[in-house]
C-alpha cells in the first residue's frame, strides 16, 4: 500500500514527506524480512499501520514490547503509528529499529512458532477457535464438567499406572473400540457381541502382561478398579475355565458349534454383570456413588481419547 499522493497541485513538502516515508517504510520492511520477523509495514502517506503475516494466538503481545521500545501504537486494529510532518530521516531510522528490535525480541520470547511448527497450525487453530466459541455458546452443566475432569484424571494416574508402553496403549485403542462396538451389537446379537469382547479382553491382558510386566503396583493400588493380577485371575480363572466348564458337563459331540456358543456367551454375559455391578456396589459402599460412576464410564470411553494415533506416545 503506497498511499502516494499523485495530485499535481499537492504542494512540494507533501510530496517529499511522502516519498521520504515511503522509503523508510520499504527500508524497515526489508530489515524485518532479512531478520526473519514476521512483521510488515503498510502505510497510507504517514499512517504506518503494522501487520503480523503469522497467524498466532499472542500476536498482541507485539504492542507491549513496542512499548517496551519506546513506541506506542494506537489501539485499532493491529497497531498504527501515526507520524507528523516534522520527522526526519533519523526520526524514521529511529522508528525502524525499535521496530526491529521489540519484534526481535518477541521472537527470541518465543511467542511466534518456527516455519516448521507453522504447519498445520492455521487449521489447528481454527478448530480450537471453534471448540471454543462452541463451549461458550453451548454450556456443559457445571457438575457434569466435574464429573468429567474427575474421569480423566482418574485416567491420567491409571495410564501412568500401567499404561505407559506404546504398544499397550495400541491394543487399548483396538479393544476398546471393538467393546464399543459390542455394546451395541449385543442388542441383537449376543454370542458375537461376547466372544468378540473377550477376544478384545485378552489383547488388552495380553499387552499389560508382555510389555508392561513391571508396572508399578504401588500405583495401581490406589486405583479405582482391578490391577493386573485382579484382571488376569478373571480372565483366566473365570471366562476360561466357563467353557471347559460347559464341555464338561456336557460333552460335545463335535457336530453344533453354533449352541455351544450361544449358551457360553450368555454365561459371559452374566459374569461380566456380576463383575461390573458387584465392582460398583463395592466402591459405592468403601468409597461413594461418586467415584463407583466414575469407574463404570473410565473405559474404555477414555482409553480413546487417551490412545488415539495423534496422542500415542510414551509417557
Amino acid at each position: 500500500m503506497c498511499g502516494a499522493l499523485t495530485d499535481p497541485s499537492t504542494p512540494p513538502l507533501y510530496g517529499e514527506m511522502n516519498e521520504r516515508c515511503a522509503s523508510r517504510a520499504e527500508a524497515t520492511n526489508a530489515r524485518l524480512a532479512a531478520a526473519g520477523l514476521p512483521v510488515r509495514i503498510v502505510r497510507l502517506v504517514t499512517i504506518w499501520t503494522i501487520l503480523i503475516i503469522r497467524p498466532g494466538r499472542y500476536n498482541w503481545l507485539l504492542q507491549y514490547y513496542l512499548r517496551a521500545q519506546g513506541v506506542t501504537l494506537t489501539w485499532v486494529g493491529t497497531g498504527r503509528c501515526l507520524a507528523n510532518m516534522e520527522f526526519s530521516a533519523r526520526d524514521y531510522d529511529d522508528l525502524r529499529d525499535k521496530l526491529v528490535n521489540g519484534a526481535e525480541a518477541m521472537h527470541t520470547d518465543e511467542w511466534w512458532v518456527t516455519a516448521v511448527e507453522q504447519r498445520g497450525r492455521v487449521k489447528a487453530m481454527r478448530k480450537g477457535l471453534s471448540r471454543e466459541v462452541s463451549g461458550h455458546l453451548l454450556q456443559v452443566p457445571g457438575p457434569l464438567q466435574t464429573f468429567y475432569a474427575e474421569v480423566m484424571r482418574r485416567k491420567h494416574d491409571d495410564h501412568h499406572a500401567s499404561h505407559t508402553d506404546v504398544v499397550n496403549q495400541l491394543f487399548h485403542i483396538i479393544s476398546s473400540s471393538v467393546f464399543l462396538g459390542c455394546y451395541a451389537l449385543a442388542l441383537w446379537d449376543l454370542t458375537t457381541a461376547m466372544w468378540a469382547g473377550l477376544t478384545a479382553l485378552s489383547l488388552r491382558q495380553v499387552g499389560h502382561a508382555l510389555f508392561e510386566p513391571s508396572c508399578c503396583r504401588d500405583r495401581e493400588a490406589l486405583l479405582l478398579g482391578f490391577n493386573t493380577p485382579s484382571k488376569t485371575w478373571i480372565l483366566a480363572a473365570a471366562y476360561l475355565v466357563i467353557p471347559v466348564a460347559y464341555v464338561v458337563a456336557r460333552p460335545w459331540d463335535g457336530t453344533a458349534l453354533g449352541p455351544v456358543m450361544a449358551v457360553v456367551a450368555r454365561a459371559w454375559f452374566a459374569w461380566t454383570l456380576v463383575m461390573v455391578v458387584g465392582r460398583v456396589v463395592y466402591l459405592a459402599w468403601s468409597r461413594d456413588t461418586w467415584r463407583a460412576l466414575v469407574w463404570l464410564v473410565t473405559d474404555p470411553l477414555t482409553d480413546l481419547l487417551a490412545y488415539s494415533p495423534r496422542y500415542l506416545q510414551r509417557a
